[in-house]
């Protein structure tokens, strides 16, 4: 005997399939695509991180370039006398929070005046030749700079970089031009970014973990400026301009970087991966116990789908036997549509004819009884 399953065992079987396959491709697609939003959102927040520092840098340059603007248009900067020079610029210094320290020296090279916003005594440095000091391995980007404000009479933004006490500056250069049109001196300041702007601070509360880190690094990849503690392995190195737009795993941190326009610096970002994978392992329990209640509750409606779509052919087969037996057959009366319906009716017409069968030709019935044969 040829052994066969039952319809409604192979609709229940396909219907549970379909669901379960259903549910494990819904689950699998909602985690990968919310693991990409989670990540999304890092690189997100570092883009931000980068807007905001950028933005407050840049307003802050801003308006100590305009400031310093005005100052080298004051007549005072077009006199011999040094001395009251000297006290300009202290007045300049003192009155505004921009400014760590002005210099102001000739076309030629030699210190004319200069003020710090800490008072020093500066009368020491009268007289050096600022070119020639700045002509040097370590500060000859500055140097080219100086050059080009006095070739191209226009002022120059320079390199980031800190001071001995530890204040993030930018230097700006502005060339001192008379009426005439001729180069008297130069302005040479050193733009405060970290002092009352509280650029650290900001820096804090824009870490991404409370266990990560913010830092701002130059061009060759040295922490100028950093609010938390980047570990030595993740140091971003002359190449991280090549990174940009990649998270690295390292030293059980994640890190991004980006650069900020028209500056050449950087905005180094990291958290711990604990942090974020566990995140994602908690995505992936809730997506997993989800995936399986779904996954249940769609197997039961597989089953039940299947039982009101079998059932009425389960009834229709029955009575089909008994009428084949001759037995005495049930009348359907089970809810279906279509060609099931269809069938069914076919069924109980057959039914009832199969009942009156006996009393249609009673006549016939008496003559074939009384035949001699």
């Amino acid at each position: 005997m040829k052994f066969s399953f039952s319809l409604y065992f192979q609709i229940t079987v396909l219907f549970v399939l379909l669901s379960i396959f259903s549910v494990l491709g819904a689950g699998a697609l909602n985690y990968l695509e919310s693991r990409k939003i989670i990540i999304d959102q890092f690189n997100k927040s570092m883009l931000d991180t980068v807007s905001i520092i950028g933005s407050s840098l840049s307003g802050k340059a801003d308006d100590a370039a305009e400031a310093i603007m005005r100052l080298s248009r004051h007549q005072v900067l077009h006199s011999a006398d040094f001395a009251e020079i000297q006290r300009f610029l202290q007045v300049a210094v003192d009155s505004s929070s921009l400014f760590n320290n002005i210099y102001y020296f000739s076309p030629e090279g030699p210190l004319r005046a200069a003020a710090y916003a800490d008072g020093r005594d500066v009368s020491r440095y009268v007289g050096e030749n600022f070119l020639a000091y700045a002509d040097q391995e370590k500060t000859h980007a500055v140097y080219l700079d100086l050059v080009r404000a006095l070739e191209t009479r226009t002022p120059v933004f320079s390199a980031f970089f800190k001071s001995a006490t530890g204040i993030l500056m930018n230097s700006f250069i502005v060339p001192v031009v008379s009426d005439d049109g001729n180069i008297v001196g130069l302005l040479s300041c050193g733009i405060a970014l970290d002092s009352s702007f509280k650029l650290l601070e900001m820096m804090k509360t824009l870490k991404p973990h409370q266990n990560g880190y913010v830092a701002l690094i130059d061009a060759e990849g040295r922490v100028l400026l950093s609010a938390g503690d980047m570990p030595a392995e993740l140091a971003p190195g002359r190449d991280w301009a090549s990174r940009e737009d990649k998270l690295v795993s390292a030293a059980g941190y994640l890190q991004a970087v980006v650069s900020m326009e028209k500056t050449g610096l950087g905005v180094c970002s990291g958290m711990p991966e604990a942090a974020v994978t566990g995140i994602l392992k908690r995505l992936h329990d809730s997506n997993v116990l989800f995936t399986l209640l779904v996954g249940i509750l769609a197997s039961f409606a597989g089953v039940v789908a299947a039982y009101i779509l079998v059932s009425p052919l389960t009834a229709l087969v029955k009575g089909l036997r008994a009428l084949q037996k001759g037995e005495v057959a049930p009348r359907i009366s089970c809810r279906a549509s279509g060609e099931i319906a269809e069938a069914i009716t076919i069924y109980n017409e057959m039914r009832e004819k199969q009942q009156r069968a006996p009393f249609c030709h009673p006549a016939r019935s008496e003559a074939q009884s009384q035949d001699p044969e």
